[in-house]
């Protein structure tokens, strides 16, 4: 009776080992997805706003006809510009953790 009540202990813990290992790959996975997100979005806003500021990666006319799928980066930029906040503080904030 004993031994079954051990090894019902030692299966029980195994299953939740791997279930925090499952975990544990899951969050590492969505972590490095929202990394290469980032790098992609990077790249993106470089292309399309590049040419305005004289960076020759896309035509002018190519550029503009794209920015409107920047609407929400444009409106953070210039609140950014009205506000003048300082923005080494914004890069850290959007680090994370507490500076």
């Amino acid at each position: 009776m004993r031994v079954f009540k051990v090894l019902k202990k030692i299966l029980r813990e195994f299953v939740s080992f791997v279930k925090g290992v499952n975990q544990a790959i899951i969050e590492d996975s969505v972590s490095a997805l929202e990394l290469e997100h980032n790098e992609l979005e990077a790249a993106f806003l470089t292309m399309v706003l590049g040419p305005l500021v004289g960076v020759a990666t896309l035509s002018p006319i190519l550029s503009l006809e794209l920015l409107e799928a920047l609407k929400n980066e444009v409106k953070v930029l210039e609140s950014r510009a009205v506000r003048g906040e300082d923005v080494l503080g914004d890069l850290m904030a959007s680090l994370g953790g507490e500076w």
